[in-house]
């Protein structure tokens, strides 16, 4: 048997020193305390854990029965044997009735303390006994009330609110609280909170930090991560600055739960009862296995929780927009879908749900839906254009991609794509297809009606020169080589030239030599200079007629914008970057007006047209490079193309 402590009342202080001397030599496990009246007896088993009590009949004050009767209204099950040398069988009768355990008149010799002692512990036993399974049957119960309450819970609020409620209403619970930390304040909020409160809470403040509010269970719970007990809430001195609050709610002792799982802390349990010494071992154990419970199911519906707002959101996400989502298994039968979906088809989403999806397409594209989704399930992706089949049967242009899918073992789920209405986009490709057709009919016919009457003003302006010279003659012959310039540029802008086509080597030096030679009047002071790789010329992949077009543009705005006396410079650039560069010693171009000079239409010369470099910046993001106007190195203005594939 474990260790007993007795509490022996009587009014002979003498007698009780004896009788505890000789009750302890009966058994090592006895630690016997004294105590001479009613009233000392009745404070000492408020502050101590007492197995058993021991009284005297006779006391001045109160006696043995009276002292029985007041116990019993506290602690009805406690062992009390009556130990008198005055009794009788009325005061035995009396005793009994009272709820005495035993009763036992004094004697002389050690063998009546053997005797004694040997009640006690058979007392004592079977008040363990019996306490212990009223114990075990309330852990059980509480246990059980508050697993239920767990698995029943649909929200982590009502979680806390019926695990205070079950446990307040728990003998010999009287009061339990949930709270959580506040980072910022290291305060300790309550949440949820039921039993004998009475503002409780609210007249408190509990902290998780190392100021006296954070020296009680619920500040060291939360800091070492462990259970923490106030036994003795009278005594305990690290319970000073609560105690008056608590005792005046009849609250004795008191336990705080860290509720924490994987890490993670969600709060804390604080539980207070109204017996003192109630939070054993073995109720310390059952209460962090119920935090763990707790913390477990608060965990799960967090998660739960996090899970339902994200697929929310995704939902929420996928419902507005304008295409529409689905998902398939390997059958092709709907396992998802959109708002939109639903929509366009004219049917609920519960409609669509396992619906094989060919279905919902004209028996014309039975085959094509067929065919994209078997090579998605085998290739991994696919895109085609099909019809889908509105609520009213009409047939309205789709695309669909569609990609393999998998789960996280890679087993074949099915299938995951995007329907987009390309009603409206083929729309404009017709109207810009006819669009072209109409403007290269006009550009032809444009371009006809006036090179003809511009050849014959061509020739007659040669004629007319042989037989005499003007000034006026020259301003003609400029006007006419303008109005050819314009011309082939509208020419360029309007047929499939302007598409880049297969590309070969093209020497830049040599090109830009025959784009010179075209560009500048041999008349003329004009001069370029190429420095692009010395004897071995650098080669680039180039559509060579669009190059060729690319650098006349180039050299024709030099030329307008500096003079027939202009000094141009093709080199190549040297940085990580490959490209080339051509620059003047022209006025140059100001850094604000730089970005402009790319706009159609854009020119700040007389002789300019507005459309070669609008060009020029076509062909080169045609081919995939980049181009940018900057200061040249001779004073006037440099264009530097990148990005362009050196062949070696």
């Amino acid at each position: 048997m474990s260790r007993i402590t007795v509490l022996h009342v009587d009014d002979e202080p003498d007698f009780l020193d004896v009788a505890a001397e000789l009750l302890e030599q009966q058994s090592s496990d006895f630690n016997v305390i004294t105590e001479t009246s009613g009233t000392e007896a009745l404070e000492r088993l408020a502050a101590s854990d007492v197995d058993c009590i021991v009284s005297d009949y006779k006391m001045p004050e109160q006696d043995g029965i009276e002292l029985l009767e007041a116990v019993r209204e506290t602690y009805p099950d406690v062992p009390f044997i009556l130990f008198t040398g005055q009794g009788s069988e009325t005061v035995a009768s009396d005793a009994i009735a009272a709820g005495a355990t035993d009763y036992l008149r004094k004697g002389h010799g050690t063998e009546r303390y053997e005797l004694l002692a040997n009640r006690i512990e058979n007392a004592v036993d079977q008040y363990r006994t019996s306490q212990r399974a009223a114990e075990l049957e309330r852990v059980r119960a509480l246990a059980s009330s508050v697993d239920q309450a767990l698995i029943r819970a649909d929200s982590i609020a009502e979680i806390k609110t019926r695990v205070c409620e079950i446990i307040s209403e728990s003998d010999p619970y009287l009061f339990a609280w949930i709270g959580e930390r506040d980072p910022d304040t290291d305060r300790i909020e309550p949440c949820a909170s039921a039993g004998v409160e009475e503002s409780y809470l609210e007249n408190i403040t509990v902290t998780a930090d190392d100021s006296p509010t954070g020296q009680g269970p619920a500040g060291t719970a939360i800091r070492k991560r462990r259970i923490a007990a106030s036994q003795n809430i009278q005594n305990d001195p690290e319970f000073e600055t609560w105690r008056e609050e608590a005792l005046e709610r009849g609250y004795k002792s008191c336990a705080a739960v860290p509720l924490e799982y994987d890490g993670t802390l969600y709060g804390l349990l604080g539980v207070y009862s109204s017996r003192s010494f109630a939070f054993c071992e073995s109720e310390q154990a059952l209460l962090s296995e119920l935090g763990d419970n707790i913390s477990h199911a608060v965990h799960s519906l967090k998660i739960r929780d996090e899970l339902r707002a994200e697929r929310t959101f995704i939902d929420q996400a996928l419902d507005s927009l304008a295409d529409i989502f689905y998902v398939l298994d390997p059958e092709g039968r709907i396992q998802r879908c959109n708002e939109q979906f639903a929509t366009v088809t004219g049917r609920s989403e519960a409609q669509l749900s396992n619906r094989d999806v060919i279905n919902l397409f004209p028996n014309d594209e039975h085959d094509t839906i067929s065919e994209a989704i078997e090579e998605t399930l085998t290739t991994g992706q696919t895109a085609i254009e099909a019809d889908l089949l509105a609520e009213d049967g009409k047939r309205i242009p789709y695309e669909f991609t569609g990609n393999r899918l998998t789960d996280q073992n890679g087993n074949l789920r099915g299938l995951v794509g995007t329907g987009r209405d390309v009603s409206e986009r083929n729309r404009r490709e017709r109207e810009l297809e006819d669009q072209k057709e109409q403007l290269e009919q006009f550009a032809a016919t444009v371009s006809h009606d006036l090179r003809n009457p511009l050849n014959v003003i061509t020739g007659r302006l040669d004629l007319v020169q042989q037989e005499c010279s003007s000034e006026h003659l020259d301003v003609i012959e400029t006007a006419t080589d303008r109005m050819e310039r314009i011309i082939e540029d509208l020419l360029w802008l309007t047929r499939e030239q302007r598409e880049i086509g297969s590309q070969e080597p093209v020497a830049i030096e040599t090109a830009a030599e025959a784009a010179w030679n075209i560009a500048a009047d041999p008349a003329d002071d004009a001069e370029v200079y190429c420095d692009c790789g010395g004897a071995t010329q650098t080669l680039i992949r180039a559509d060579v007629d669009q190059f060729q077009h690319l650098l006349e543009n180039l050299f024709r705005n030099a030329i307008d914008h500096a003079g027939a006396d202009v000094t141009v410079v093709v080199g190549m650039i040297s940085s990580d970057d490959v490209g080339f560069y051509i620059e003047d010693d022209g006025p140059g171009i100001p850094a604000e007006e730089r970005e402009k000079v790319f706009n159609l239409g854009y020119s700040t010369s007389e002789a300019g047209t507005g459309i070669g470099l609008n060009i020029t910046k076509r062909v080169v993001d045609a081919h995939g490079w980049d181009i940018r106007v900057t200061e040249s190195s001779i004073g006037g203005t440099r264009f530097e193309i990148t990005g362009l594939e050196i062949i070696e």
